[in-house]
């Protein structure tokens, strides 16, 4: 089995070269790279996967979400209801306190609705123009929207990419996940914002407005045809989420809900498409190539059958060593692979769907303990241009503190109530 490991060693080599600067192609190409080797490697091992394969490994259900969900986000922005909530924030929210509230809470319900990663692309700029024209501390502010959102988006099966994983590899329905993680999620997202409140309690008090530097944001009225996209995108969202609680499929609801906007909307649809991060689309193909092969030639297994003895047989306790499991992993190998290797594990846990939630939440929260824990947080930063005020250690004195309350706060209710 080792030819497989191999490869797989060296795709997280590439899909981490970015972290450990020794060949920083990035992680989609990293992905990519390691999919194609997967394959080559067929040609003189048996461990490798054959073209058919390396197609049929990708799962079609996650690529289809992911695509759709991408789609109603770019149309939600697009249509300005970033920009309109930004405005309704800034306006009515009076104190730093409150405002530093309303970011965390605001981007963790709008990451449940649609998805963590666009969500923070599209407000980084609006919350950091908030807070500059607030004369306030930009910091706790970029960190509440990127931690919010990572944490609200546990709510949903759509919330995150490693949740839209989840739904294909577990089989759960979206109602039976908001109703069984959903709660877990939002205790998550309040112990969030009230961990960041007590953190940033000293700098929360409110400064004479900074003259420079300010983002400014659009206060012009819409236009008619302005305010036909903006209710469109929002009758569609609500459509596609209803959809979702009546137990449709998850990825053609996603795919529907995106082509009915399109077509509302009566317009080119190319800024849509723009919107779309194809790259995140090709991570997730190659790593179901990767792993893939890696599960043909029965690495997981073996990991499996070495850590099974040593893993509490109670289902609570076996949960929470799984948590365990997922805080660090996730942290080491990122969070999509992760759940990829830990499959076998889960299915053998006495409760699987309760396991499958703990899965999904956790390593979602996870994401929350370093900068280079989720994407959504390297968007966040780099699109407010704040690499020189939230460093890696910045981050994590203030991530640590989060991710432990946050979970500690989620498996609490995911454990302890039916």
């Amino acid at each position: 089995m080792w030819p497989a490991a191999v490869v797989f060693v060296f795709t997280y080599v590439l899909v981490a070269g970015r972290r450990l600067q020794l060949l920083p192609i990035g992680r989609p190409a990293g992905a990519l790279v390691g999919a194609c080797a997967m394959v080559a490697l067929s040609l003189v091992h048996p461990s490798g996967l054959t073209p058919a394969e390396a197609f049929a490994a990708v799962e079609p259900n996650t690529i289809g979400l992911l695509l759709g969900m991408m789609l109603v986000a770019g149309a939600v922005a697009d249509a300005g209801v970033f920009e309109a909530l930004a405005r309704a924030a800034a306006a009515r929210v009076r104190s730093p306190a409150a405002l530093l509230w309303a970011v965390t809470l605001g981007a963790g319900v709008l990451s449940a609705l649609l998805l963590n990663d666009s969500v923070c692309l599209l407000a980084a700029p609006l919350v950091d123009g908030i807070a500059r024209r607030a004369g306030l501390p930009r910091v706790p502010y970029l960190l509440a929207l990127a931690m919010g959102s990572n944490a609200g988006s546990a709510m949903t099966l759509a919330g995150n990419p490693q949740n839209m994983l989840v739904a294909g590899l577990s089989g759960l329905g979206y109602r039976t996940y908001l109703w069984r993680a959903g709660p877990a999620g939002l205790v998550a997202l309040v112990a969030t914002a009230a961990t960041l409140h007590l953190l940033f309690r000293h700098k929360l008090v409110a400064a004479p407005p900074a003259a420079d530097g300010v983002v400014e944001l659009d206060a012009r009225e819409p236009a008619r045809d302005q305010r036909w996209r903006r209710g469109a995108s929002l009758v569609c969202l609500v459509g596609v989420s209803v959809a979702f609680l009546a137990g449709a499929n998850l990825a053609w609801t996603a795919l529907s809900g995106a082509a009915v906007v399109m077509l509302a909307r009566g317009r080119e649809p190319g800024p849509l498409f723009g919107r779309v991060s194809w790259t995140v689309l090709v991570f997730f193909a190659g790593l179901f190539v990767v792993v893939a092969g890696l599960q043909k030639a029965g690495v997981p297994q073996a990991i499996l059958d070495a850590v099974r003895p040593h893993l509490p047989a109670a289902p609570t306790p076996g949960l929470l060593a799984l948590a365990g499991l997922l805080l660090v992993g996730c942290q080491l190998i990122s969070n999509v692979p992760f759940i990829l290797l830990v499959e076998p594990l889960v299915h053998g846990l006495p409760d699987p769907s309760r396991a499958w939630c703990v899965v999904a939440v956790v390593s979602t929260l996870a994401g929350n303990l370093t900068l280079l824990g989720s994407v959504a947080n390297i968007i966040v930063v780099e699109t407010a241009h704040a690499e020189d005020e939230i460093g890696f250690g910045a981050y994590l004195r203030v991530g640590a503190p989060v991710t432990l309350v946050s979970t500690a706060a989620a498996l609490a209710w995911l454990l302890l109530v039916p």
